[in-house]
């Protein structure tokens, strides 16, 4: 009895469930209120954004998993992920991207919904004119746009001229300014409107979403490959969790409560 014992224990001490994973997650560094806040390379210890109150809720509910969190531009996280240099990362759903991150998947193959990470619609924002506009189709309209926002390619060209500017804040400074008729921002989260965008007393959204996307914690195949029970874990509870919640509870602060 003794010896089963002791074998049982050994082979606990070698299991590589017995053993820590850690995962470094990379996410934009530049603010992306409510999921993300706060410019640059450091990670704010209080108010780091939604999706980052998710991950840690999520290491404080799976002993056997920790997070690292980094921060830099979105298409460095993309080409490190690809060489395995940091671990997740949370993105939308492209086939192309299949190649070199792990999404959740159902068994018929379809991607996962139930436990993505974020549910968000975008809608074009601007002042009471702009909406006025768009529902005449009288004149040529211009959106400021941050770089890189890949709801823009839903964005019809035809009847908007795109001004790529370098942050959020950046584009909404232009529409209060007149120099461009309108932004994009978030307006639904889990089929809730909000208006989670700056200057949200003076701006509209045009319902509906132009934009529905599903952002989700994906991972790069190598480490998929080595750790695929844990990573199955934390989308488990990710499916279980009121992720809209954490959302809402950002968009209920006033400016003064985010550093």
């Amino acid at each position: 009895m003794l010896l089963r014992w002791l074998v049982s224990l050994a082979f606990v001490a070698v299991s590589p469930f017995s053993y820590g994973v850690n995962v470094t997650f990379c996410y934009e560094d530049k603010e992306l209120s409510p999921a993300y806040m706060g410019n640059g390379q450091a990670v704010p210890r209080q108010n780091p954004g939604a999706a980052i109150e998710i991950l840690r809720r999520a290491d404080a509910q799976i002993p056997q998993v920790s997070f690292t969190y980094v921060r830099k531009p979105w298409q460095r996280c993309l080409h490190e992920l690809k060489k395995n240099k940091v671990n997740a990362v949370i993105a939308s759903y492209r086939t192309e991207r299949e190649a070199f991150m792990v999404y959740p998947f159902n068994a018929d193959g379809s991607v996962n919904s139930t436990v993505a990470i974020s549910r968000f619609g975008r809608c074009i924002v601007g002042k009471e004119a702009l909406y006025q506009h768009i529902q005449a189709r009288n004149k040529a309209l211009s959106l400021a746009i941050p770089s890189g926002y890949s709801a823009a390619s839903s964005i019809d060209t035809k009847r908007f001229a795109i001004v790529n500017t370098s942050s959020q804040t950046e584009a909404y400074d232009l529409v209060m300014k007149d120099v461009v008729d309108g932004s994009i921002g978030l307006c639904l989260i889990n089929g809730e409107k909000v208006r989670a965008y700056p200057y949200s007393q003076e701006l509209v959204s045009v319902y509906p979403p132009f934009d529905m996307s599903y952002g989700f914690l994906t991972f790069s195949k190598e480490f998929f490959t080595h750790n695929s029970h844990e990573i199955n874990l934390i989308w488990s509870l990710l499916g279980t969790m009121p992720v809209a919640e954490f959302y809402m509870e950002y968009l209920e602060m006033d400016d003064d409560d985010i550093e």
